[in-house]
């Protein structure tokens, strides 16, 4: 897909476009926990505490996926490139007749974006920003030369639209999301999370303040979300596990 930048406000979006029977992409979250069920320290920190087989496994997830979705503070954490940097699911992704890697896709409701993240001087994919009015007017321009650019009209991004538009405008049909924690909460409570991939690592971090899969367990989601074990692997003390969601009952 070819690259161009561009302004949308929220408010110019054709009814069409963000018709409620619209589809929507299959989402994928991918995450890495201990064994106390947390997925960074208070602070998060960039911990990086799984294995090399872990890491092989994230890079797998990731070129399952039509794009890659991961919330701006996550991005800055971390210093991710978003990229598929093994070559062989590269040509593996060119051999199905895919793009070589996902669409780059970054989620940030303050619209907090530095221009020296690693994912904007790392080579690769299209990226794609869902931002909100929030966003500083003078970082725009510069940001729509590099990205595309998306201002909903409003103080955060909404989710249901994003996804819309991902599979009307640029053809997703599966998303896989990195996180944050508060970024998957959202798309729990939307219920629109249809796999999860965990990695239970043998550690513990401890404290109230660090974050689980939902961010500070400080209050209960909406309801509650069933999800099915569809696979689970042990290697080296790790434990991959894959949930479906779970549908409910008639």
């Amino acid at each position: 897909m070819t690259s161009k930048s561009r302004l949308m406000p929220s408010n110019t979006l054709s009814k069409t476009r963000l018709s409620p029977r619209a589809a929507r992409p299959r989402l994928i979250a991918n995450f890495a926990l201990t064994a106390d069920g947390k997925v960074s320290t208070r602070n998060y920190t960039a911990t990086l505490f799984t294995s090399k087989a872990d890491k092989r496994r994230l890079q797998e997830i990731r070129s399952l996926g039509d794009a890659l979705l991961v919330g701006g503070r996550t991005i800055a954490i971390d210093r991710m490139s978003m990229r598929v940097s093994a070559t062989d699911l590269r040509e593996r992704r060119r051999s199905l007749g895919r793009s070589s890697e996902p669409l780059r896709v970054i989620v940030s409701n303050r619209g907090e974006i530095d221009l020296r993240w690693k994912v904007f001087r790392t080579a690769g994919s299209q990226i794609i920003i869902f931002s909100t009015q929030r966003m500083p007017h003078y970082l725009r321009p510069a940001i729509s030369r590099l990205a595309d650019l998306w201002v909903f009209d409003s103080a955060t991004v909404d989710l249901a639209v994003m996804l819309r538009i991902l599979r009307s405008d640029y053809r997703v049909r599966t998303v896989v999301c990195e996180g944050g924690p508060r970024l998957l909460r959202a798309l729990l409570e939307m219920g629109v999370v249809d796999e999860l991939r965990l990695t239970w690592t043998p550690l513990i971090f401890g404290g109230a303040m660090a974050p689980t899969l939902t961010g500070i367990p400080d209050r209960f989601l909406p309801r509650t979300i069933r999800y099915r074990l569809k696979e689970m692997q042990v290697n080296g003390g790790e434990c991959f596990l894959t949930y479906t969601l779970k549908k409910p009952s008639a």
